[in-house]
Order: structure tokens, then C-alpha cells, then sequence
């Protein structure tokens, strides 16, 4: 059971990435953040973990009718890219 609960938070993450990414960039006014996914061992296989550099086809927040009376701000739709830890730390600039 609690391997379904975790998976079902990791894809709603995962697939609101478009939202989240819009609420954070308006909130931090930010322009083009760098966005990576990790997934540690727990939520993939159990023997590693993974990296996703997200990118969006457009930064631009639109703002969208309500939904359940909270007001949408989604950003065009994102794709991922596979990294490993080393380019992440290169990225970031630090271990990770």
C-alpha cells in the first residue's frame, strides 16, 4: 500500500511540474530557473536514483481560470532530460 501512496505523490509531482514551476517562478520572480527532478532509490527500482533536468517550452506565466475556486498559473508544458549526479553537481555547484 505504501509503495502505490508514494508513487501516486511522485507522478502528481511530476506531472504538475508546469504548475509548481509557475507558482515558484511568480513568487521568486524568477525568469528561467533551472528545474531537476531526483528521484532517490526509494522511488525508483531501490538500487538507484535518478536526475531530470526539466525544461520548459516557454517561462511566460499565464494566468487560468479557477479550478475548485483556486486560481490556475501554469507555464507551457515541460520535457525531461536524464543526468547523472556529476552534472547535477556541475549545475548546482555543489554535492548534492
Amino acid at each position: 500500500m505504501w509503495d502505490r501512496v508514494f508513487v501516486v505523490r511522485v507522478w502528481s509531482v511530476t506531472y504538475s511540474a508546469h504548475q509548481i514551476a509557475a507558482e515558484v517562478i511568480r513568487y521568486h520572480r524568477l525568469s528561467a530557473p533551472v528545474w531537476i527532478e531526483h528521484y532517490p532509490t526509494e522511488a525508483t527500482d531501490g538500487t538507484s536514483e535518478t536526475f531530470e533536468l526539466v525544461v520548459f517550452s516557454s517561462y511566460t506565466v499565464k494566468e487560468r481560470a479557477p479550478y475548485l475556486g483556486e486560481t490556475r498559473l501554469p507555464i507551457e508544458e515541460p520535457t525531461w532530460k536524464t543526468l547523472d549526479r556529476e552534472i547535477v553537481e556541475t549545475l548546482v555547484g555543489q554535492e548534492v
